[in-house]
């Protein structure tokens, strides 16, 4: 009897080891021997032209998942982020009249509006966040089709949304790079702000949050609103890549990588706990996954099996370090 009591607390030691070391570097780690492999299979996927096109594609999956961190972070979820990137494109089209400048302040605009109206939903009404945010996925990928008429609008080839999709400086994309600020200014909103403190207490536990005095609605609705407002950023860099304001495919099937991204990075769905640089990698990884098998002309659904897998074996970690 005192040998099976003593293996079951060690067992489940290394277990929690396990899924630490998955939480802080498997992601990484696996990026790392999938461009190794890409590269293998096929050298010409680190060649310049290659990295830029894999680094202007993830950017805008980039930012809409660090705003996805912040909304898990709280516990809760938002499926609604790659529809309001398609209404902020949406926006666009229709505010080019204005100059391309107040056109890329519209399409952040209604992402903040779109955070506040599914922040609101959580924090005043107590809505189930699954349930307002695949409402919200619906309303804001119809509103988007309807405002633009289902069509697609080409941008303008100089100015402002020219110059965010297709420029570079040291050969880094400028959306590569915007999307690396936002991720370390959002780094520094969580661990050097009350506002990002209370993210943390109301992720760990809402009532103990309340009980300590947090304002936890308002937290849940800045918080709704400030991933809101980055999908909007993110629908404004997928347009200006694209060259294009299109409703009908910004965006489409976006929000389950950017969850996908920051569950495989190692981020708990049960709030609390963020882990930034890993959700950075996850989305490298889930981008070089599909790259990799464009270029070496596998069929993509394999790669969706995959992200699959990924996601299982992050979820499945997670759970025996609980």
């Amino acid at each position: 009897m005192s040998v099976v009591t003593s293996t079951v607390p060690e067992e489940k030691r290394q277990r929690v080891e396990l899924s630490e070391l998955f939480r802080r570097y498997g992601t990484a780690c696996i990026f790392i021997v999938l461009v190794l492999g890409a590269t293998y299979e096929s050298p010409a996927f680190l060649t310049e032209r290659n990295v830029m096109n894999v680094l202007r594609q993830v950017a805008p999956t980039g930012i809409m998942a660090v705003g996805m961190l912040f909304v898990i972070l709280t516990g809760g979820i938002d499926l609604s982020v790659g529809s309001v990137m398609g209404l902020a494109s949406a926006a666009i089209g229709l505010s080019l009249g204005s100059g391309q400048g107040p056109a890329i302040l519209a399409g952040i605009a209604v992402g903040l509006a779109a955070g506040c109206v599914n922040g609101g939903l959580v924090a005043a009404l107590g809505i189930d966040p699954l349930i307002s945010s695949l409402a919200l996925l619906v309303a804001a990928r119809g509103l988007a089709q309807a405002m633009l008429g289902g069509s697609r609008l080409d941008l303008p080839g100089s100015g402002a949304l020219a110059v965010m999709g297709r420029y570079a400086v040291g050969g880094i994309p400028l959306v590569a790079i915007g999307a690396a600020v936002v991720a370390v200014l959002v780094a520094g909103l969580v661990r050097g702000t009350i506002f990002g403190r209370y993210a943390v207490f109301v992720g760990a536990s809402r009532t103990a949050a309340f009980l300590a005095g947090v304002p936890v609605r308002r937290t849940l609705l800045l918080v709704y609103a400030l991933g809101g407002a980055l999908a909007g950023a993110a629908g404004v860099l997928a347009s200006a890549r694209l060259g294009a304001a299109d409703p009908n495919y910004i965006g489409v099937g976006l929000e389950l990588d950017a969850i996908a991204a920051v569950v495989i990075g190692g981020t708990p769905l049960s709030g609390g706990r963020i882990t930034i640089l890993g959700s950075v990698f996850g989305v490298l990884l889930l981008r070089v996954l599909d790259a990799s098998f464009i270029m070496n002309d596998i069929n993509a659904t394999y790669a969706q099996m995959l992200k699959a897998v990924f996601i299982v074996a992050a979820l499945y970690l997670q759970r025996t370090g609980g």
